[in-house]
């Protein structure tokens, strides 16, 4: 006997309609027949993505949208409709969009995914209400670029979020988000041009952070800086960086070992130039932790040194 798609339960439908974009699901079920179109509305967990003005389906289901991504090229959109929403990804987010986050209209909100250019009025908000526990449901985000909260708008605590991905510009922001985020379990931080330099703090803060990646892909960070950042989080047990060595590589080891007393795992690209390679040989770098053991080095066409480990970027993304 043949089994039709229509003779499957009503319960392994729904799970199906999981893995179904709410547009295909629309226009493929609705007004297929009674059943179907009971089914369709019953389901409360559709994600989306947004290029155009689709707006018949937000009215009809905005309020059962959980999983929200919105494209550029639809600017005009409302998001206070979505009120049931637990993730948010805005490509390329304007001061229009950024001011409708808020609890108020997204009080379930876990996840929250935006790309920035440029850093905005109404950015610099969004920012001070993250880490000041104003959208108390959100737990993990990656917000793009961030700068330094003014003296008028000190952050104060956010006891929720876990997991927080970001792109600036001082070092002083990782020591601000640190103290702002007491629970936090993973953080992963991209540098661009140092724009100001500001003295951080000496106070250590003994953060249970476990889980630390950061990107330094022109070579601003010293090994000083970087010592001090380490100096914050001394409960560290996983530890990946990319960047470039600003001085001898076993200098930099050697501060992990020093400040990192739990480390457990560390992954690597780094280059070096050839010229800081003195006592920089792999035997000497793995007698210092057996952190190190997985570490290679190569010489690459311009003459630099890369050091590396291997399955970095399956140990920390998944990939």
């Amino acid at each position: 006997m043949i089994t039709l798609f229509e003779d499957l339960p009503n319960e392994l439908l729904l799970d199906l309609f999981e893995y179904i974009s709410l547009r295909d699901l629309y226009y493929t079920f609705c007004q297929l027949n009674t059943r179907f179109n009971n089914l369709v509305w019953l389901h409360n967990n559709y994600s989306i993505i947004i290029y155009k003005n689709e707006q018949l389906l937000f009215e009809l289901f905005a309020h059962k949208i959980t999983y929200l991504v919105v494209h550029n090229v639809y600017d005009s959109i409302e998001l206070k409709q979505f009120s049931n929403l637990r993730s948010l990804t805005i490509h390329r987010a304007t001061d229009n969009q950024l001011k409708q986050i808020q609890h108020e209209f997204m009080p379930n909100l876990i996840c929250l995914f935006i790309s920035l250019s440029v850093i905005t009025s109404s950015s610099t908000e969004l920012t001070q209400k993250i880490f000041s526990n104003q959208l108390p449901s959100l737990r993990y985000i990656d917000i793009g670029q961030i700068d330094v909260p003014s003296f008028f708008s000190i952050w104060s605590i956010a006891p929720s979020l876990y997991s927080i991905c970001i792109y600036c510009f001082q070092p002083i922001i990782i020591h601000k988000i640190l103290v702002s985020c007491p629970n936090l379990k993973q953080f992963q931080v991209k540098f661009g041009e140092i724009r100001e330099n500001i003295d951080l703090p000496t106070i250590p803060l003994n953060h249970r952070l476990k889980r630390f990646i950061l990107f330094d892909y022109y070579n601003l960070l010293s090994l000083e800086i970087i010592d001090k950042i380490l100096f914050y989080i001394p409960n560290l047990k996983q530890l990946f960086f990319q960047g470039c060595s600003n001085g001898p590589f076993i200098s930099f080891t050697q501060i992990l070992f020093n400040r990192l007393k739990s480390l457990i795992q560390f992954d690597c690209i780094i280059r070096q130039s050839i010229n800081n390679y003195e006592n920089n040989t792999l035997e000497n770098i793995r007698k210092i932790h057996p952190c190190f053991n997985r570490i290679q080095s190569s010489i690459n066409s311009r003459g630099y040194i890369i050091f590396t480990t291997d399955g970095f970027y399956e140990n920390f993304f998944g990939l």
